[in-house]
């Protein structure tokens, strides 16, 4: 049987005790190094039911019944502009909360934020850059925007850039429309409810004066997207889908993004212990970040 036979046969080729896999075994492996060669994420063999489940989603979809024909069709010319974006869509886990990990956002107001208007006030500049790598469905950037126009001093002098991106389309567009159910608003304070959003009928709609601040783009942290002079990043449980070298160039990108004692924030089961050099620990209480040195 030939290599390629093989693979369409969409067998198991070293385990015959359980029901079959969706893909072969020669198949995960071409799955996987596709996804990490595009995207950096790395698929252990225990994700390997994980990323049979999402695929199945995008055969069934497409009416395609072998692992080995979808992996063809989204390595072909049209189907790596079109359909390859689609499976790494599939693929993102979309958990996310407002003001999730909330000793984070009290060390932001409390800390960073005091420290960056004080060193902002001293160059004659109230221009402030953020970054929400990996948004999700947006209420982290607009967890941001809620605790910038609460903490800074004289809030309408400031000029507030927030830039939030995500590998996902699908979570992009539910981040720009702004909209939430009520079981989804835990973890605000009744009163910014009211002065940050408006109601409609079930939902609750993020207010033109947050969203306004938040510019959502497709983005694949694999790649530079240009930008410079940051004050803070936030990327929070991103890096966990990344193997120590792909960790390693994400946090080199993120120091060349930020401007000198700017701040980047992790996820709570992140740290750049072993990744880098350039950054020192700050801390109060339960929250962390990470202040670039230099």
């Amino acid at each position: 049987m030939s290599y390629s036979s093989h693979l369409r046969s969409g067998l198991r080729e070293t385990d015959d005790s359980g029901p079959l896999s969706l893909l072969s075994d020669s198949e995960f492996r071409l799955f996987r190094d596709l996804i990490y060669e595009e995207c950096g994420i790395s698929l252990s063999l225990e994700k390997r039911a994980f990323l049979e489940s999402r695929l199945k989603r995008r055969l069934d979809e497409l009416g395609i019944t072998s692992g080995y024909e979808y992996y063809r069709v989204i390595t072909g010319p049209q189907g790596r502009s079109k359909e390859l974006p689609a499976l790494l869509d599939s693929l993102m886990i979309c958990e996310t909360s407002f003001f999730r990990n909330l000793p984070q956002f009290d060390l932001l107001r409390e800390v960073v934020l005091p420290e960056i208007a004080a060193r902002k006030e001293k160059c004659g500049t109230r221009m402030l850059r953020v970054w929400s790598a990996g948004c999700s469905t947006g209420q982290e950037p607009y967890s941001a925007v809620i605790a910038l126009l609460e903490t800074l001093p004289d809030r309408d002098s400031w000029t507030m850039r927030i830039v939030a991106s995500d590998l996902s389309f699908t979570a992009l567009e539910r981040a720009q429309a702004g909209l939430y159910r009520a079981d989804q608003l835990k973890g605000i304070d009744p009163r910014s409810v009211t002065k940050y959003f408006r109601r409609e009928n079930e939902h609750y709609v993020v207010s033109d004066a947050v969203k306004k601040r938040v510019i959502f783009d497709y983005h694949n942290l694999k790649n530079d997207n240009g930008l410079r002079g940051l004050d803070i990043i936030f990327c929070r449980n991103v890096m966990i889908y990344f193997d120590a070298e792909e960790q390693r160039r994400l946090v080199s990108r993120f120091a060349n993004c930020l401007l000198p004692g700017g701040f980047l924030f992790l996820g709570h089961a992140e740290s750049l212990q072993g990744l880098s050099t350039r950054f020192a620990m700050v801390h109060r209480n339960k929250g962390i970040a990470y202040r670039l040195e230099g």
